[in-house]
């Protein structure tokens, strides 16, 4: 059987809906713990969805000259719908590689995803960036292999967005 589905932005009309998707979405993920009771999700989708989160930059500086930045964003939901900070874009100029600017983005980010009542950081790296690498590795990070990393771009985001 084949129904039509549509599609469109939520506004701000559509808290309710959405919290009721959420609700049920933590329930789906609950893995036997205990859920949060249905205000304390209300409350979440009001401050990591309709809150104001745009792409913010953390700026690593070594004597005043800006040596790296990263990219992040907040996103909802995170783990027991609580939000989660996702790093996008990590960057470290060459000459100041190796000198802890990039080890002191992760800690800043860290920090901060704590301060915001975060319980996970995200972000992914290249198969090939070793040096990247070491660094997630050496500071403890979990390589998640139950992840799939997937895009679309160019002639695939083009073709998916035309046809249906």
């Amino acid at each position: 059987m084949s129904v039509a589905v549509t599609v469109r932005l939520a506004t701000a009309a559509d808290r309710a809906a959405v919290t009721a998707v959420f609700q049920d979405l933590d329930r789906h993920y609950a893995e036997g713990r205990v859920l949060d009771p249905d205000a304390v999700t209300a409350e979440r989708v009001e401050r990591y969805v309709y809150g104001e989160h745009p792409t913010e930059i953390a700026l690593a500086e070594i004597d005043g000259r800006a040596v790296g930045a990263a990219s992040f964003g907040m996103l909802f939901p995170g783990r027991a719908l609580t939000g989660h900070l996702q790093l996008k874009d990590l960057y470290v100029r060459d000459g100041a590689r190796g000198l802890g600017a990039g080890e002191a983005l992760l800690r800043f980010l860290a920090r901060l995803a704590q301060g915001r009542g975060c319980t996970r950081l995200d972000w992914t790296t290249e198969t090939w960036n070793e040096g990247a690498q070491r660094l997630y590795d050496r500071i403890g990070a979990a390589r998640l292999a139950q992840k799939i990393y997937y895009r679309l771009e160019g002639d695939a985001l083009e073709r998916v967005a035309r046809e249906g």
